[in-house]
């Protein structure tokens, strides 16, 4: 693996992490008021709250593809 797909897939990684970690931010709330046994006021709202989540899961999982297709014209 070159080091530019090395330095792409790292930053692939960094930008899917971020999007994990702002979806956990971002339900964390409502998952206090689950736990505490309170009644959720929008259930709609928790499925935009999971889209970041999904987008970086996807890009966590496909990664390696991207990177490699990014820096094919590199090596």
């Amino acid at each position: 693996m070159s080091p530019y797909t090395k330095a792409v897939l790292s930053v692939i990684r960094m930008f899917a992490g971020g999007f994990i970690v702002l979806s956990l931010c971002l339900s964390c709330p409502d998952l206090f008021l689950w736990l505490s046994h309170r009644p959720l006021h929008h259930a709609g709202i928790l499925l935009l709250k999971a889209v970041p989540l999904v987008i970086g899961l996807v890009l966590y999982w496909k990664s390696d593809d991207i990177a490699k297709r990014l820096t094919k014209d590199l090596d």
